[in-house]
This record gives structure tokens, sequence and C-alpha cells, in this order.
């Protein structure tokens, strides 16, 4: 038998392969892995994703971090430096031996603030409700309409990784 010039005969013999001066291989262009069973894996995949985070969820955004939050009213002063307002803020105390670098302040998942210089041991970092910005848009925190529910501070530790701690609050925080 000679082998048919035509790549897509239906020739047994073939197999899918020519045999000519090219021997070129062709590949079939359809999926041997059912669609259902991909689908199947992207989903034990997901379930299992969800699942450890269910289990662990305060180890998988890292190793606390050793601050205390408190949301309060206290006087901060204008931006001329000639007064003293009194305003909700988030005061942010380092508990740590050592300065704490890199922090990121998000109020209610939203809002965020990012401080780039650290906050050294002992020290009150307090910060206007005011100034915290939406991640999407440039709106700003109205602590006369919003009410603080949570406070997530991240920061670099000495050990050069980066601590995560989550404050809940209740409805009533003014």
């Amino acid at each position: 038998m000679s082998a048919s010039p035509d790549p897509d005969s239906t020739d047994s013999n073939t197999s899918g392969i020519s045999s000519g001066p090219d021997d070129v291989v062709r590949v079939s262009p359809h999926s041997r892995v059912p669609r259902g069973a991909i689908i199947a894996a992207f989903g034990v995949m997901i379930a299992v994703g969800l699942g450890v985070y269910a289990l662990f969820p305060d180890s998988v955004g890292g190793p606390p971090l050793p601050v205390n939050v408190i949301v309060t009213k206290a006087a901060v002063e204008t931006t001329s430096g000639n007064l003293a307002v009194m305003t909700d803020v988030v005061q942010i105390t380092n508990e740590l031996d050592q300065p704490i670098g890199n922090l990121a302040i998000e109020v209610n998942g939203q809002y965020l603030l990012m401080q780039a210089s650290p906050i050294q041991p002992s020290e009150t970092l307090t910060l206007p409700l005011k100034v915290f910005t939406d991640k999407r848009s440039s709106q700003r925190f109205d602590p006369s309409s919003d009410q603080v529910t949570e406070v997530i501070v991240r920061g670099q530790l000495p050990s050069k990784k980066r601590g995560v701690s989550k404050f809940e609050f209740g409805e009533a925080t003014k």
C-alpha cells in the first residue's frame, strides 16, 4: 500500500502521520480531556483554597503585627499648625521594642493609608479618619456618615516578614 498524500485521509495505516519527504506530524485539534473534568479540577482547586482559608484565616495573612489600635476622638493640629481641632482618629501604638516599617492601614476594607516612615517602639501614630482614601477612587472616609467596623494594619517586622493584625469594632465607635 502506498501512503496517501492527503494528511486528512481516513486511511487507517497512516494514523494521522504523513510518510513522505516532509514527514510532518499532525496533531489532532481535539482535546482528549473532557470539558467536565477540567471544570471539576478547577472547582476542586478553588474549594481547597477556600477550605484552607476557612480553617486558618489568621495565618493566611502572615504573622500578627504587635500593635494596638483605638478609634476615638482626639485633638489634631490643622495644616497651618496654629490650631488643634477635635476629630475622629485612629491611634496605632507600636508594642514592639523595634520600629515597624512600611505600614499600610486599611479601614472597613475599603479606605487605605500608606505610612512611609516607620513607627518607633512605644510610639502612637494618630491619624484623622478623613485622611483615608478609597482604594478605587479619590473619595475620602467621612466619619460623620460612616462608622469604623474594622481596621487592618500591615507592616514589615524586623525579621523582614510582613505582619498583619485585624481589629474589629462594634457599631457604636463614636
